[in-house]
């Protein structure tokens, strides 16, 4: 989005008039009506000097780039790897493509800079009217020149920011499939970290409340040896239907491991997420399974619930503990329940 909004900036700048900076003052010379332009180099200096800025800005971009996309790429496995290997460092050529065209656009503001100030010196020592109309020719040429540097920069500028969206979209395309479990579309334990990060963060930040509920599935490797993994694995994908319907859109469900589940609840306190937990429980525990093929009755199933808020001081793992000691403390107490802190923890 940086980077979208830094080339609109600078195809927007182009289109500027320019003049009064580029120019001192402007007089009819002789009877002719030749027009004498007395250029003002510092002018532009200047806007090479800002020309400069957007691309140290954007080497800048592309260092800070480099390690995300390196980081995406590191995370992730197979097919999505691949992808975001190729999308980023065709992203990369992009901005390095950018910022050539800059470096060449602004060498070229530098000779005619040059030029301008020569033509300017000698127009000081001309007496001839003919002379200066030779002058001014030279300058009229030379300004056209630029103009037409300006047109093809503005189009090449114009495709790199295409390609640049359209690379950008890729991107997000693959970090989606990277954050997400394979087997039941929730996000994984990458997700967890990205988005535990940042809700501590914002937490902080606006001095508010967040709840983590730790949750698995009693007694799921008996099931499992029972009727094997296929069977096991529409359960964990089954409870993690249930656990989506039942929490808001801003929450997010993350497959921690095995059947094992996470919930982070953004600006959410202990009491309010202990009741979206028994929701959960009351909801999974009124499933009646049967194996379709077979028609095998499974029989109920039930899950354990941990409940954490944040408080002042912890970090992603102390919160995580604290969700994971309460949901050993519900299943120490007989499983099917949900376990929080009290007063006295």
């Amino acid at each position: 989005m940086l980077l979208a909004l830094m080339l609109v900036v600078l195809l927007a700048a182009s289109d500027f008039d320019l003049t009064p900076l580029r120019t001192l003052r402007s007089v009819h010379v002789g009877t002719g009506g030749v027009v004498e332009t007395q250029y003002n180099p510092l002018g532009i200096l200047g806007i090479s000097a800002i020309g400069i800025a957007i691309v140290a800005a954007i080497g800048a971009l592309i260092s800070w780039l480099a390690p995300q996309f390196s980081g995406l790429s590191a995370g992730s496995s197979g097919s999505s790897s691949k992808a975001a290997v190729a999308a980023s460092k065709s992203l990369e050529r992009e901005l390095s493509k950018v910022l050539s065209l800059i470096r060449g656009h602004i060498s070229t503001n530098e000779s005619y800079a040059k030029s301008l100030a020569n033509a300017q010196t000698r127009l000081a020592g001309l007496p001839e009217a003919d002379q200066v109309r030779v002058i001014v020719s030279l300058l009229v040429a030379e300004n056209e020149r630029m103009r037409q540097d300006s047109l093809e920069l503005n189009s090449k500028l114009e495709d790199s920011k295409k390609q640049i969206e359209t690379l950008r979209t890729s991107l997000t395309e693959v970090e989606e499939v990277v954050l997400k479990d394979p087997l039941t579309g929730v996000g994984n334990r990458r997700c967890f970290d990205v988005v535990m990060e940042k809700t501590l963060f914002e937490s902080r930040q606006k001095n508010s409340v967040f709840s983590l509920i730790m949750c698995d599935i009693d007694h799921f490797k008996r099931v499992n040896d029972a009727f094997g993994h296929q069977v096991g694995d529409e359960i964990i994908k089954m409870f993690s239907r249930v656990i989506e319907s039942g929490v808001r859109e801003g929450d997010t469900v993350i497959r921690y491991g095995g059947e094992e589940f996470a919930i982070i609840l953004p600006t959410t306190d202990q009491d309010t997420a202990k009741s979206v937990a028994e929701r959960i429980r009351r909801q999974f525990e009124s499933k009646k399974l049967t194996i379709r093929e077979t028609s095998q009755k499974i029989g109920q199933l039930t899950a354990s619930f941990g409940v954490a808020q944040f408080r002042s001081g912890d970090d992603v793992e102390m919160l995580v503990q604290r969700a994971d000691a309460k949901l050993y403390d519900a299943k120490s107490g007989g499983r099917n329940r949900v376990a929080t802190f009290g007063s006295s923890d």
